[in-house]
């Protein structure tokens, strides 16, 4: 794209997408748990002080326990609300109601591998397998299961949360077991234990069996949960109608004019050590029919070497500037990109082909948070489009994941640090730099105290990480900082190397296709 020549991602047909916009703190997560533990309470009551016969209080137990089972879902696919803090918290009380063994992060844990890895969505194939007359039994001691399959996983989960684990898998069974010491045995059963196994039951075949008997098109929660697995429960009715409804035809983009205009070239900026940035003047005659979104590229055309050389490149100045700026990084061999870092001067004509493109991001007056991942040059087109939304919304919110090589090799980096400055606490830039020695990568000055405290609270909004930022890496943010429920858009403009891996790991954690906008350019020696 601005390297050599933009192809623009494929993109999938045009699906029914209920925009997934998760508030703060759901109320009704909140509510539900409020409402079960209060249910919960006066079962407990009414059983302990003999009120009434445990045939009306047991079911109100596995009521309780159910809905603790639908919050503690909620808190693992970060459904509860924005605030990590809160799923996390929320998950954790829930939990002991839902299964006297297991953790809350590693049943999470185990639940969205389930997500990723099969192909029948979040069935458990424990609850899947045996004659019918043994699934009930299976159902009842699935939390058995699931801890036995963490904990063959341990090896490869973080200590922390291994430690939880185990801790909880001694501490809750000890405690039922001194209460069983002291002769309260049966009030334990009556109060905990069967209601919990019965709730479990009830959650094993609505969760897994049930799912099975459904066809393939019905309009139920199962299907929803598996496209919208990060949807609060009470908007699945919403998706369902969403899901029922045809999508609209989408029109075809209006067709960009064909028409190279010979341009002067106004400016020639060098980037780096081999990138420029090259300004045209547009005449006022020309200036409607250049007028651009922040995304879009337009088309180079000259005569190399006796031969006509035509290539893309993205726009990397914004529309209210005075002149249209590309940005050309040279490629070994590159015929167009060799001249546009080594011949061109000011006063020069350039054929140019008006902008077009599909790769922008919409307006939002209500504020959004969009999360953009550059490589080199693929910087270019973001730059205007992430200037464009943190301006256009006081409440919008910017993350950019930017990779280089090293510090010499990074473009914009003045205009990103001045971004940073002008939007400071709503642009957070990350550098990931792949050549470890890079002098950005240690600090100026030696280390004092709370340095550490800082950096935990963002104060600073322009880090530098050692190292590209790999699937295992985003992976990570995508479990906490940059989880799919806090970003309403994504952009990717990276070459395929780097960008398919990446677009991969989203697809993984359930991030709707329509969020995410990519731009791939290649790095052939065409350029």
């Amino acid at each position: 794209m601005a390297v050599v020549q933009a192809v623009q991602a494929p993109r999938p047909e045009p699906l029914p997408q209920l925009r997934v916009r998760v508030p703060a703190v759901v109320p009704a997560t909140l509510l539900l748990f409020a409402g079960m533990l209060a249910l919960g309470g006066l079962a407990s009551w009414l059983a302990l002080e003999h009120l009434v016969t445990p045939w009306l209080t047991v079911p109100m137990h596995v009521t309780a326990m159910f809905g603790m089972f639908v919050v503690v879902h909620e808190c693992a696919h970060h459904a509860a609300g924005r605030l990590t803090w809160f799923n996390d918290v929320t998950g954790r009380l829930a939990m002991p109601f839902v299964s006297a063994f297991g953790s809350f992060p590693a049943a999470r844990h185990l639940h969205l591998q389930q997500h990723r890895q099969n192909a029948g969505g979040h069935l458990t194939p424990w609850n899947l397998r045996g004659p019918r007359w043994q699934l009930p039994l299976r159902w009842m001691v699935t939390d058995l299961w699931h801890v036995w399959a963490y904990l063959k996983q341990t090896a490869d989960r973080p200590q922390l949360e291994v430690a939880e684990a185990l801790g909880v898998l001694v501490l809750v069974p000890g405690m039922l077991a001194a209460v069983i010491g002291t002769g309260h045995g049966w009030q334990l059963v009556v109060v905990y234990l069967l209601p919990q196994r019965l709730a479990l039951g009830l959650t094993g075949w609505w969760s897994d069996w049930f799912p099975r008997r459904q066809p393939i098109d019905a309009l139920s929660y199962h299907r929803v949960h598996s496209r919208y697995p990060n949807l609060p429960f009470y908007r699945y009715p919403q998706a369902r109608r969403a899901d029922g409804t045809p999508s609209p035809a989408t029109p075809p983009p209006p067709a960009c004019p064909d028409v190279f205009h010979p341009l002067p070239v106004s400016s020639v900026r060098p980037l780096t050590d081999c990138a420029v940035e090259v300004g045209f003047t547009v005449p006022p005659q020309l200036r409607e029919e250049f007028r651009f979104t922040p995304g879009q590229h337009v088309v180079l055309r000259a005569v190399l070497d006796g031969e006509l050389v035509a290539r893309s490149y993205a726009i990397s100045s914004s529309p209210s500037d005075p002149e249209l700026r590309v940005a050309v990084k040279q490629v070994p061999e590159g015929r167009m990109s060799t001249y546009a870092t080594t011949g061109l001067r000011p006063g020069d004509r350039v054929e140019v082909l008006p902008p077009s493109g599909q790769f922008t991001v919409g307006p939002s007056r209500t504020g959004k948070h969009v999360v953009a991942i550059a490589a080199g040059v693929g910087i270019a087109p973001l730059l205007p489009m992430l200037s464009h939304t943190l301006a256009d919304s006081s409440r919008s919110r910017v993350t950019l994941l930017y990779i280089n090589r090293c510090g010499a090799d990074t473009l914009f980096a003045d205009e990103l640090g001045a971004l940073v400055r002008r939007f400071e606490g709503r642009l957070r830039v990350d550098h990931f730099r792949t050549d470890e020695r890079d002098p950005d990568l240690r600090p100026l000055r030696p280390a004092r105290p709370f340095d550490s405290i800082a950096s935990a609270l963002a104060i600073c909004f322009e880090r530098y990480h050692p190292g590209g930022l790999d699937p295992g890496r985003l992976r990570s943010l995508l479990d906490c900082r940059l989880h799919p429920a806090k970003v309403d858009e994504w952009l990717v403009c990276a070459p395929p190397e780097v960008a398919d891996p990446l677009r991969e790991v989203l697809t993984e954690h359930h991030v709707p296709a329509a969020t995410v906008h990519s731009e791939r350019f290649c790095t052939a020696a065409t350029g």
